[in-house]
């Protein structure tokens, strides 16, 4: 990939001992909150940040992502995650990541397709309106991969029901997006019991949860001897579907 260096953001992390898991890597969770931080840190030097964006009534919604990882740092290592956006597609404005080792080497890539929502009409908008602040990068994608809506999930074999807390929120004041990974993190059986690692994750955002609401994150294995499973998060109240997801482990 050949682009103006003045596409990317840069951001070198040291993994602190509080983001690795019980295997000793870094956590998933962590991992899109490192995401999420980089991409947060270069929309505030486009001036596109969710508090100026909010400033101007409008805000991002992350609405489809996926996350695809060869290998896992640990404590201490040092990381560089590259970001930069990479076009606008219909309604979505699209961001990649790169994860890479302090030597350069690959770790993982990711790619985002987010939103931008009017705060006054509670309604989406093309991103349009400021792709002359995003200066999407041109040249080949991270992944060669088209972002797509999720199948809804079925009846789910297993079943878990959480709380949203107060520290589940985001400036937007609805529940982060890491908060739902860690909820289908925990509805996968025998979750931490192996060896397996996650190879990709797919997820799709499709609604809003506040505090005090009751979810309920389901999970069905699709492909046993893959160790791939479908997810899927919705409100107990109404039974509204909140995400879609799919996960593959090695």
């Amino acid at each position: 990939m050949t682009r103006s260096e003045t596409h990317f953001y840069k951001q070198d992390y040291t993994i602190r001992s509080y983001e690795v898991d019980a295997a000793g890597n870094l956590s998933v969770p962590s991992i899109f909150n490192l995401l999420q931080d980089a991409a947060s840190s270069h929309a505030l030097e486009l001036g596109v940040s969710v508090p100026q964006l909010l400033a101007e009534s409008y805000t991002w919604v992350l609405s489809r992502m996926v996350l695809r990882m060869s290998r896992y740092p640990g404590w201490r290592d040092a990381v560089q995650i590259r970001t930069w956006p990479s076009g606008i597609q219909g309604a979505f404005a699209l961001r990649d990541f790169d994860i890479r080792d302090q030597k350069g080497n690959a770790m993982g890539c990711s790619r985002s397709a987010w939103i931008v929502m009017d705060t006054r009409e509670r309604r989406p908008v093309r991103p349009t309106v400021f792709a002359n602040r995003l200066k999407p990068a041109e040249g080949e994608p991270i992944m060669d991969y088209v972002l797509k809506k999720l199948p809804r999930q079925n009846d789910a074999s297993v079943e878990k029901r959480f709380k949203v807390r107060y520290s589940d929120l985001d400036i937007n004041q609805h529940v982060n997006n890491v908060s739902y990974i860690e909820w289908i993190l925990e509805s996968i059986p025998s979750f931490g019991e192996n060896n397996h690692h996650l190879a990709e994750l797919e997820i799709n955002f499709l609604g809003e949860a506040f505090q005090g609401d009751q979810v309920l994150a389901g999970c069905i294995p699709f492909h046993s001897e893959r160790k791939i499973f479908t997810h899927g998060v919705i409100r107990q109240s109404d039974r509204h579907e909140l995400i879609r997801a799919r996960t593959s482990w090695e």
